[in-house]
């Protein structure tokens, strides 16, 4: 009987000692990302050129003058006067004829590369005109005459039309 009695005690005292079984926590849920939009790629659109050659065409050499500045050379052949433009990229050759009138007006214009020995030799016409522009920040400033009196109109900068009615 000692023996059950031993045998009972010494189960109590090791059921004292078993801890409850903890519930097992489930993990949380994975936090959902942001789900990932893909960004819209970027298109960086070069600059449009300030001139490209159809637009030159027909133009005074002294238009042109304004546009691009001295040309590093200037010859007469014939009918024509032939300019010629260049920098590190290209070279542009401007080629003038009298129109109608005896006016001189570009007629023809050809763009090359500036080293005709490079790998790719080709260069755009409109890349090399564009190129030649003379930039913004180094025109003259534009004179604007100074009025004697004010404007008929102050803040809008203009005058009435004259009166014509007794005409």
């Amino acid at each position: 009987m000692m023996r059950v009695i031993i045998l009972g005690v010494m189960t109590a005292l090791l059921a004292g000692c078993q801890t409850p079984e903890k519930p097992i926590e489930q993990a949380p849920p994975p936090i959902a990302a942001a789900e990932e939009v893909p960004e819209e790629p970027i298109n960086i659109e070069p600059p449009q050129p300030r001139f490209i050659m159809a637009n030159i065409m027909g133009l005074a050499p002294a238009t042109l003058l304004n546009i691009l500045g001295e040309p590093s050379l200037k010859r007469r052949e014939r009918e024509a006067e032939v300019w010629l433009y260049g920098n590190s990229e290209c070279r542009l050759h401007l080629y003038y004829y009298p129109d109608d009138n005896g006016d001189f007006r570009l007629d023809y214009a050809a763009a090359v590369a500036a080293d005709p020995a490079a790998e790719n030799p080709t260069v755009s016409p409109n890349a090399c005109l564009n190129s030649l522009v003379i930039p913004e920040k180094q025109l003259p400033d534009l004179i604007i005459p100074k009025l004697d009196q004010e404007p008929s109109y102050p803040g809008m900068g203009i005058d009435p039309l004259p009166d014509m009615s007794g005409n």
